[in-house]
């Protein structure tokens, strides 16, 4: 039986983080995630899903934050491979990675942008959110995953997105938005659940190029908003330099910025860190969304809610 993989690094690196909390936070990360679904509401509605599920023998429980949303108790060993699936009433979606989309909470008929999208579980329940109405501009440089981007949202009955195969750092729309949701590519420590060896490739020098992207990236979504729009960055890691050290950066580069706090039902939230390894943020960083897996039997994530304050 294989034994999850930690590099000694990344253990020494979160002893110092987490301090009396390591121990929870370690024992956790080596049990297997629990698999939970988010119904697509353009083409179902949720009770109605949950009882052709349950006719099949599936054990679903509801999630406090949303109705789209349960984790699966019991029910097939590959529910990506059931017909249902197949015809895109639900995807196989992470807890934590469910909770960007709908702090964003993109109104009806607004102008929104998905900045780095595929295989775009997220701008699915963007467009549910939406209704389907408005524009969604999806963003995604490979040509493979766009391809697959485009599929998803055929199969999905997503008709107000439109994908755009661009590297994002590049692109110039020229009308602003009023939501951005960036999720941005990241060290993946979270995926330690799902895959015992997600951590084989990690190291603080990824940790530190990831970081150095990840700025340029907060900066560009941000220029992407109208005066008081909103913008939600998330990464699926705990690494300060991935997570509150981006935010600092961006406070640091744009007068505008305003940190929002999150509260979303059922889900613990601990604040964002002030100060790591020397380095002092700004007070406000606290309004960061630190979630622990620990705290709710998840992967372990990141994420912050930003308003484009008027000038």
């Amino acid at each position: 039986m294989k034994t999850t993989f930690f590099p000694k690094e990344f253990l020494e690196k979160y002893q110092e983080i987490l301090g009396t909390d390591f121990d929870s936070f370690f024992e956790i990360s080596q049990t297997k995630l629990k698999k939970s679904i988010w119904v697509n509401s353009l083409k179902i509605q949720p009770k109605e899903l949950k009882k052709i599920l349950e006719h099949q023998n599936w054990r679903l429980k509801q999630l406090t934050f949303h109705l789209n949303s349960f984790t699966i108790i019991s029910g097939p060993q590959k529910p990506g491979q059931i017909e249902e699936f197949a015809q895109g009433l639900f995807n196989l979606q992470e807890v934590s990675s469910m909770l960007p989309a709908l702090v964003l909470s993109p109104e009806k008929n607004s102008r929104v942008l998905d900045c780095t999208a595929a295989p775009g579980n997220k701008t699915l329940q963007l467009a549910c959110s939406m209704n389907n109405t408005g524009k969604l501009a999806v963003v995604e440089k490979n040509n493979v995953r766009a391809k697959s981007l485009n599929f998803n949202l055929k199969k999905w009955n997503v008709h107000n997105a439109k994908v755009f195969e661009i590297d994002f750092l590049n692109a110039n729309f020229k009308e602003k938005f009023d939501f951005v949701l960036l999720d941005a590519p990241c060290s993946s420590e979270g995926l330690v659940r799902k895959r015992k060896e997600a951590l084989k490739e990690w190291s603080q020098e990824l940790v530190k190029r990831k970081s150095k992207l990840q700025k340029k990236l907060i900066v560009q979504a941000f220029n992407q908003l109208k005066e008081n729009g909103t913008l939600v960055y998330s990464v699926c890691s705990l690494s300060p330099e991935e997570c509150e050290e981006v935010i600092h950066h961006l406070l640091d580069k744009q007068e505008n910025v305003k940190i929002e706090k999150i509260k979303i039902k059922g889900i613990k939230i601990r604040k964002g860190l002030t100060f790591y390894n020397g380095k002092t943020f700004e007070q406000e960083i606290e309004n960061c969304a630190r979630i622990y897996p620990q705290d709710n039997d998840s992967q372990a994530f990141f994420m912050t809610k930003i308003k484009k304050t008027v000038d």
